[in-house]
């Protein structure tokens, strides 16, 4: 018995006498199941009957029927199909299999589709017809994700962020910050607080100055929240109780960097960015074992964004919608009706459509960590604009701090991290270089007030002593090269704004000796500081043929020795007769 016999026998007598008159356009002569059943199995395989009446089928029902023989596999995808066609082949029927699924087919489709396994299974067109109908109907045209222009002019509360340009100078000053020990997280959860999301944030360029709804609250630290969760996770930071340290230098250019730092993120951190989206309730609780694995879903956007075109712009929406109408597998949850926003027992996410759960989730994964790695530039809204959430259950601006996003575009360095390509050449920047002179003793003064990422950038190598004017810092040089930072970069970006052609010689020189003295001074380990209570006994130390291979005087009563000699001091010190405490 052949899989569309089995399928068709699922049916009751009633079902199969409509299906009947549906597709031969006449009543059935007999009414016995066996007869209706072999009619319909010979009648549905024979391409003689099957052309016609696909050729007589009404457009949407056409378009509708070649998805699901090709891209469904046979199922009814319903919200897939809606999604991409804005509308469904709608039946008028109420009753039957097929309107108890929730499908609610046109008529004259019904007759592919049955029952599987038994008589409640979900309806699908059976794989041998399925074979028959792949033979005669030509595909659907490949599915392309169209790129954009963006609005010209700009809505007012629009904003661009160039993220490929300003990414590396906020990481320089990061990783300076993790050197001198400024940033300090929870010994337990590894979260910075919010006084250390608010140092960083002076570091970085954040989307927005300050909250504007209660359900998006920390909007204003996304950029440092995303660097901060990234860089602990790389090995380039280690947490020491409740300090996060610089781990070792990254000897790289900043493009190596923000690639390695992004790959060890993807496949490493197992903290869930959904848990982010903090309006939605439940996480925790039972509905927690039926979450998804969080770097499949990582993966799986990336799988997306591998096919967008550099430099070309994408409204959120667009690739959102692609994702699920071309049949994504991300999924955040398989019980989301464990969720819910106000009350547990109200079940506001049961069979929650994609754009509540999932494309929430690639909002966050997209804004606080793709663009704060510099992947994409992006262009921000206030959250609470457009109309992009409306909420049946309250008064709720908007679902989440990341609903903001309106467009976006894969960078030259996201395309290298990406390993999209195999070296990186900066993206051209869009914005003009304000002019500035280089005066004695490393001022820089611009003629105007610089470009807010010509401010951060410069601060990294200088002082701000006045309005538009700054002073080369040999300290502040020192701190970033030490952590990957570049003089060609600074002197690239002093020269492409001065009308000389060079640096003045006092500038050139201090550039040169902070590159000279970049490894001047090694840490090679960590030493003990032993006080004497006689500079008897500290004589005594620094003479002995033993105890002086391993220590040096430090004033009247000190000497340093390795910290790694300790047990052996100690045990020649009492073989003197000297007891150390």
């Amino acid at each position: 018995m052949s899989d569309l016999q089995q399928a068709i026998d699922l049916e009751t007598v009633d079902t199969l006498k409509k299906r009947y008159f549906t597709y031969f356009g006449v009543k059935p002569k007999q009414i016995r199941k066996a007869f209706l059943i072999e009619a319909l199995r010979e009648g549905l395989s024979d391409p003689i009957l099957l052309k016609p009446y696909l050729k007589k089928l009404p457009k949407l029902e056409m378009i509708f029927i070649r998805e699901s023989v090709f891209h469904y596999n046979g199922h009814i995808e319903k919200p897939r199909f809606e999604a991409k066609y804005g509308e469904f082949p709608e039946g008028t029927r109420k009753n039957g299999l097929l309107y108890f699924y929730g499908a609610g087919l046109s008529e004259s489709v019904e007759p592919f589709f049955y029952p599987q396994g038994d008589r409640y299974g979900s309806p699908k067109i059976p794989d041998g017809l399925l074979s028959i109908l792949q033979s005669l109907i030509d595909p659907p045209e490949p599915d392309m994700l169209k790129s954009c222009t963006l609005p010209d002019p700009l809505p007012d509360h629009y904003k661009v962020f160039q993220r490929e340009r300003l990414a590396p100078s906020e990481l320089q000053s990061l990783l300076v910050l993790l050197q001198d020990k400024q940033i300090k997280v929870s010994d337990k959860t590894g979260v910075a607080s919010l006084a250390t999301l608010k140092k960083v944030s002076q570091d970085t360029h954040e989307y927005y100055e300050k909250t504007s709804c209660d359900e998006a609250k920390g909007m204003d630290l996304m950029v440092s929240y995303g660097w901060l969760r990234l860089l602990e996770n790389s090995k380039f930071s280690k947490c020491s109780k409740t300090t996060l340290l610089l781990a070792e230098n990254t000897g790289k250019n900043s493009a190596e960097t923000v690639k390695e730092i992004w790959e060890q993120w993807v496949t490493r951190s197992s903290d869930d960015e959904f848990r982010r989206i903090n309006t939605i309730k439940g996480q925790t609780g039972k509905g927690k074992r039926f979450f998804s694995d969080v770097k499949g879903r990582r993966q799986e956007i990336i799988t997306y964004l591998k096919g967008c075109r550099v430099g070309a712009w994408y409204a959120f929406e667009d690739f959102s919608k692609f994702m699920f109408t071309t049949g994504s597998k991300l999924e955040i949850t398989a019980e989301p009706d464990y969720l819910y926003i106000y009350d547990s027992s109200y079940g506001e996410f049961y069979n929650a459509p994609w754009d509540l759960l999932e494309a929430r989730y690639i909002r966050c994964f997209l804004v606080e960590y793709a663009a704060t790695l510099g992947l994409i530039d992006v262009v921000m809204a206030p959250p609470n604009s457009d109309n992009c959430y409306y909420d049946d259950f309250g008064d709720m601006e908007c679902l989440s701090r990341y609903d903001g996003l309106r467009f976006f575009r894969l960078t030259s360095l996201g395309a290298y991290a990406l390993d999209l390509s195999g070296s990186y050449q900066a993206t051209e920047a869009e914005s003009t270089e304000t002019t500035l002179t280089i005066q004695r003793q490393g001022r820089v003064v611009f003629e105007q007030t610089p470009t807010p990422w010509e401010q951060r950038f410069l601060s990294l190598y200088a002082d701000n002593i006045k309005e538009n004017t700054w002073k080369l810092s040999r300290k502040k040089i020192s701190e970033v090269i030490q952590v990957g930072g570049s003089i060609d970069e600074l002197r690239t970006f002093l020269l492409m704004r001065e009308n000389q052609p060079f640096l003045p010689e006092d500038c050139e020189s201090l550039l040169k000796q902070a590159e000279a003295n970049r490894d001047a001074v090694k840490l090679h380990s960590e030493a003990l500081v032993m006080t004497c209570k006689t500079p008897e006994i500290a004589d005594l130390i620094v003479n002995d043929k033993v105890l002086s291979k391993w220590c040096q005087r430090l004033g009247k009563l000190q000497v340093v020795i390795p910290k790694n000699k300790e047990k052996k001091f100690r045990d020649s010190l009492n073989a003197m007769g000297v007891g150390c405490s």
